[in-house]
């Protein structure tokens, strides 16, 4: 995470300033760039050689001192004919020599003029020391002056990735200072820095005067223009040691007109993966808060631990502090957050509104203990149901907090865990049960290991208590084998066998014989045995084409197993809801959990059909249905489609022809009537240029089939996209409700803009749901946008993913 100030683009060349005179010598204490530095010290050794050469009473190489040797070859290291030279020597802080690394210097030609005392390379020069390399048309040492000047094409390229790239420098003897004109960097990230003049001072500050950043591209017709945005600044400082980029009097331009000022402005360099300091603050206005502004303060504490302090002010409320703190274990992980504000609560619409402190806590935790276990809590509480759809727009019903230790060995899993929960649905005054614990135990063979198939073997313990005479109070232990084999004959029928045994123990305090869900006065203990077997019986039918393959597959099944008694005997904590569709139609329980089971026996057939593209595109349908032959009802309530021997019919079908459609269609239709009693659809069809979407859901959950009036829940949901320009995107989305209260229930409207360094986006929403508490949302209009490498605007709602929690802002 990086603390943001702001950011700047990379001009071109016209932006730079006109020519300005050099210096013969850097005046002030400047530190030489690291790469030239090490160009310049292999140069310095290999003018020490070339002299040493010069002055060796060698008739071979005797020469006028002012004559040019010229070469047939470009010239490598030490000249011919020269001593090799010694490693150079480096003099530590306490005073010891350090020997660096060898330098190769590589050039077209290198003369030496004595009179002058100029040592010269010039000629596709090259200098390069470990990771670091200089090269350069010319470069000169000037013994007497004592500074070296580099000229035509420089480019330094660090060992970072950064490349500097220059038509001149100078440096002086000591090589802590240097000066460079038309500096233009192009760093690690993409991010490009140019100026008219830059200096390297102290060995850790380079500074740019009167230059520009930007990590945007430049126009290919036009690189003259400038970019997207940049940053102009009168003085940018690099701190090397501090891994920081400071501006002075900095001006940010868009399509090169300036839309803000500051007199200072800092953030990391590439370099840094987090920093302490100011996030990027955000501000907007909502109906019941007022203006708001929110900042944020990052904190880095340690490599594996940091922190950030929000501060929220509201206009029409008090001022929110929040805060998250995360920290990194050599074998887990631990994050807290939290938030505490004083503002008002909404009792109801008539009731005047309260205020009162209100906040919310959550800390989540995960720890390894060995290869095979690990234990973890996550833990979430709010002050009020209002309070985090009000600060935070999270709109989920419940919160659910747990804690819980698992293992994972081979095949086998096994686990303790504990469940709380609180609803977050205004004026429900029923308490949430507590779990605990819940513990659970399952082991699968190896394929082919009993009877020629897989055994399993599955156990449970569960205790539920519950408080203020909300219901019983239940605990249960169960233990369930099960085998299964899967036969292919040479006819082609798939055959799968399977079977399992159910043992369980029921004892419930303030038990209610009528209404298992509520509390009574009847203590009980009961008992479950219940063995239950499946033959499942696949013919398929397979073509293949010349573009694709296409299957036809009847299917049949027999479900076998004893009545039980009245399942009103036995508590029921895991099996409240039942939704039959073609996912659970094959399964031998077609009950969420074990506290209701599918009993007697029964029949089960459908058929899928499927072709498959060899290129591209599927179809597939499959329908089904089962048919009771004993007179149990298993206990399915009445708008379920299994009350009765002949269950309705379920199917569902998937169409991807291509990648400009895709739907996907499930229903059931009611046996007698053939009336649909559930659909659900999503579908999305079209191009990148306009792309259309739509979800819909129908539930009929009348339980009389010759009810007049309906019991029916009927909403959909509609939505449009464009991608009308490489960089531009719109998207319309709308919710309509249409039974049981007809009305439009939500709008979206998102503008995008995105490219290599710029996201914005314009987000209108409007929301028509009203609270219990007499609350709406109304019109909410913000912004977001983000420039690459610097940092994020974003005005308050954008990302409210939170808690596990969703958002109608997503």
């Amino acid at each position: 995470m990086k603390p943001l100030t702001w950011a700047f683009a990379s001009p071109n060349r016209s932006d730079m300033p006109k020519h300005v005179s050099r210096r013969a010598r850097a005046k002030a204490p400047t530190a030489a760039n690291p790469i030239l530095r090490s160009g310049i010290v292999g140069l310095m050794v290999a003018c020490g050689v070339a002299a040493v050469d010069l002055a060796l009473p060698d008739s071979a190489n005797a020469q006028s001192p002012s004559k040019q040797t010229p070469t047939a070859k470009p010239s490598q290291g030490p000249l011919p004919g020269s001593k090799p030279a010694a490693p150079a020597t480096q003099t530590g802080a306490n005073g010891t020599e350090s020997k660096q690394e060898p330098v190769l210097l590589t050039a077209d030609q290198v003369t030496f003029d004595e009179v002058n005392s100029v040592v010269t390379a010039s000629g596709n020069v090259e200098l390069a020391q470990g990771k670091r390399s200089v090269r350069a048309d010319k470069i000169t040492y000037n013994q007497k002056t004592k500074v070296v000047t580099a000229t035509g094409k420089i480019r330094l390229v660090e060992p970072s990735g950064d490349i500097v790239f220059a038509d001149y420098a100078e440096l002086t003897d000591d090589l802590k200072d240097v000066f460079i004109e038309n500096i233009r960097v192009l760093m690690t990230d993409n991010g490009r820095m140019a100026g008219n003049e830059g200096e390297r001072r102290e060995g850790r500050l380079t500074r740019v005067n009167r230059g520009v950043y930007s990590p945007c591209d430049l126009c290919k017709e036009d690189p003259t223009r400038p970019p997207l945005w940049q940053i102009r600044a009168v003085r940018i400082v690099h701190d090397n040691e501090e891994h920081e980029v400071r501006y002075r009097d900095a001006t940010m331009e868009i399509f090169g007109i300036p839309v803000a000022y500051t007199p200072y402005l800092s953030h990391p360099d590439p370099s840094v993966d987090r920093k302490s300091g100011f996030l990027t603050p955000s501000f907007g206005n909502n109906s019941n808060l007022g203006a708001i502004l929110k900042t944020h303060y990052y904190w880095d504490i340690a490599p594996d631990q940091d922190a950030t302090f929000d501060l929220h002010y509201y206009s029409q409320q008090g001022p929110l502090l929040g805060g998250q703190y995360r920290k990194r274990f050599e074998s887990g992980r631990l994050e807290l957050e939290g938030a505490i504000t004083r503002g008002d609560v909404a009792n109801t619409t008539i009731v005047p509104k309260e205020t009162r402190t209100r906040g919310y806590v959550a800390a989540r935790g995960l720890f390894d203990i060995d290869e095979t276990w690990r234990a973890g809590f996550d833990i979430k509480r709010a002050s009020d149901p209002t309070f985090l759809r009000r600060y935070y727009d999270f709109r989920e019903d419940y919160l659910t907090s747990k804690v819980f230790v698992e293992g994972f060995r081979g095949r086998n899993y096994a686990a303790i865990t504990g469940y709380s929960f609180q609803d977050m649905r205004y004026g429900n005054s029923i308490p949430e049960p507590v779990t605990l614990p819940y513990a659970q135990y399952n082991a699968l063979g190896e394929p082919g290991s009993l009877l020629g198939g897989r055994w399993s073997f599955d156990t449970s313990l569960l205790a539920v208590s519950r408080f203020k005479n909300a219901g019983p109070d239940t605990q249960r232990v169960m233990a369930q084998p099960g085998w299964e084999r899967n036969i292919v004959s040479n006819a082609g029928f798939v055959t799968t066998l399977s079977g399992s045994v159910l043992v369980a123990g029921y004892k419930a305090q303030q038990f209610n014989y009528n209404d298992p869900t509520v509390r009574g006065n009847d203590n009980i203990s009961r008992f479950r045995f219940f063995p239950q077997g499946q033959a499942t019986v696949r013919y398929p039918f397979v073509r293949y084409g010349e573009s694709s393959s296409q299957l036809i597959e009847p299917i049949g099944q027999l479900t076998f197993a004893p009545k039980l008694p009245n399942n009103r005997l036995f508590p029921n904590e895991d099996s409240l809801d039942v939704e039959f569709d073609d996912v659970n139609l094959l399964q031998p329980n077609r009950f969420t959990g074990i506290d209701r089971l599918d009993d007697g026996m029964r029949v089960t057939y459908g058929m899928r059909g499927a072709i498959y593209g060899y290129n591209q595109g599927s179809a597939s349908l499959f329908l089904g249905q089962s048919i009771r032959l004993s007179d149990s009802s298993a206990g399915f309530t009445g708008d379920s489609g299994l009350e009765e021997r002949v269950s309705d019919y379920v199917g569902r079908l998937d169409l991807q022809p291509a990648d400009w459609l895709d739907v996907n269609y499930g229903f059931r239709v009611d046996h007698e009537t053939f009336r649909p009693r559930r659909h659900s659809l999503n579908a999305s069809a079209g191009v990148p240029l306009l792309r259309l979407s739509t979800s819909y859901t129908y539930v009929d959950q009348t339980t009389s089939r010759t009810a007049v009036t309906r019991n029916r829940v009927e909403q959909a949901n509609f939505g449009v996209s464009s991608q009308f320009t490489d960089h531009w995107n719109i998207g319309i989305a709308h919710t309509q409700a249409m039974e049981p209260q007809p009305g439009p229930r939500s709008s979206l409207a998102v503008l995008t803009y995105g490219d290599e360094c710029l996201l914005f986006q314009t987000i209108a929403r409007r929301d028509y749901t009203i609270s219990t508490t007499g609350e709406k949302d109304g019109n909410t209009i913000f912004f977001r946008l983000v420039f690459k490498n610097v940092g994020e605007f974003k005005s308050p709602g954008i990302s409210a993913n939170f808690l596990g929690g969703g958002s109608a802002n997503q």
